[in-house]
């Protein structure tokens, strides 16, 4: 037997491998995240103030209103704190 072909059965194991882990990274990212995923994530981040621009940079498909729906909700939850109104509100990380 050619030394070739020994290597088929391991190439198509590892190719199902990667196939599987790929789809398992897709669902996983496309996933639909909720207001307290997105704070969470957002946190990790480590930043210690930000606005709600800094905020939709992060999450680039969010709505404004949405956006300031989900700092309202960090705020309620005691995450954060906002200091300042409208579009000057900062927000400091507790």
């Amino acid at each position: 037997m050619n030394k070739l072909a020994q290597s088929t059965c391991f190439i198509e194991y590892m190719l199902g491998v990667i196939e599987k882990s790929l789809e398992s990274l897709l669902n996983y990212n496309n996933r639909i995240l909720k207001d307290v995923d997105r704070l969470e994530y957002f946190l990790k981040l480590g930043l210690k103030e930000f606005t709600r621009k800094d905020y939709m940079n992060v999450f680039k498909d969010l709505s404004s209103a949405t956006a300031s729906r989900d700092l309202k909700k960090g705020i309620e939850l005691n995450m954060f704190e906002s200091i300042g109104n409208l579009n000057k509100t900062k927000y400091i990380v507790k």
